[in-house]
C-alpha cells in the first residue's frame, strides 16, 4: 500500500492510495494521470447529461408542442416531501428518481420514434398523461408506498394515474 500524488489533466492534483504489484500500481498512475480528477469528471459528466436533456426537450417541443413538453418538463422536476424514517425517505427518493428517470426515457423514446410532429389531440392527451403521472409522483408522500411498490413501481406509478384520469 502507498500514497501517490496524481496530477491530472485537467490540472489538479489528488492523492490517491493504490494497492498490489509495483506494475500494477505504475499502469494505474498513468491512466489516471491521463484522465481528468473525479470532481471534474462529474461536471463533465452533468454537462453533458443537461446537454442531452435540453436536446431532447427541444425534439418534444419540436413534435409536440409546448403544452405537453412542460407536461414532461414536470414531470422530470416532480417531488414532493416525504414522511416516514430517514433510511425509508433515502430509499424512496431513490425509488422515485429512478421511476421518473424510466419514465422520461419512454417518453422521450416514444417521442423520437414519431415520424413527424404529432397532432394537437396527440399533443394534449400525452400533456394530460404526463400531468396524470405528475400528479401521483407529487402526492404519495408515504415512503413506505415507494418502499412497497418498488418491484413495479412504475405499474404502480400507471396504475393510480389511470385511475385519477378515470
Amino acid at each position: 500500500m502507498a500514497h501517490y500524488d496524481i496530477t491530472h489533466t485537467c490540472g489538479h492534483d489528488e492523492r490517491i492510495e493504490l494497492f498490489g504489484k509495483t506494475s500494477e500500481r505504475e499502469r494505474r498512475i498513468e491512466w489516471l494521470q491521463e484522465r481528468p480528477c473525479t470532481e471534474c469528471w462529474k461536471k463533465e459528466r452533468a454537462a453533458e447529461a443537461e446537454a442531452r436533456k435540453n436536446k431532447e426537450a427541444a425534439m418534444i417541443v419540436e413534435k409536440l408542442g409546448n403544452d405537453a413538453a412542460d407536461a414532461i418538463n414536470a414531470l422530470s422536476n416532480a417531488t414532493c416531501t416525504l414522511e416516514g424514517s430517514a433510511k425509508q425517505v433515502a430509499w424512496a427518493k431513490d425509488i422515485r428518481s429512478k421511476c421518473i428517470a424510466r419514465a422520461l426515457d419512454r417518453l422521450s423514446d416514444l417521442v423520437s420514434r414519431l415520424p413527424g410532429e404529432a397532432t394537437a389531440q396527440q399533443s394534449a392527451a400525452l400533456a394530460a398523461r404526463c400531468n396524470a403521472i405528475v400528479s401521483v409522483i407529487a402526492n404519495k408522500t408515504s415512503a413506505a408506498w415507494w418502499i412497497d411498490n418498488r418491484d413495479d413501481i412504475d405499474k404502480a406509478v400507471v396504475r393510480e394515474a389511470v385511475k385519477s384520469l378515470a
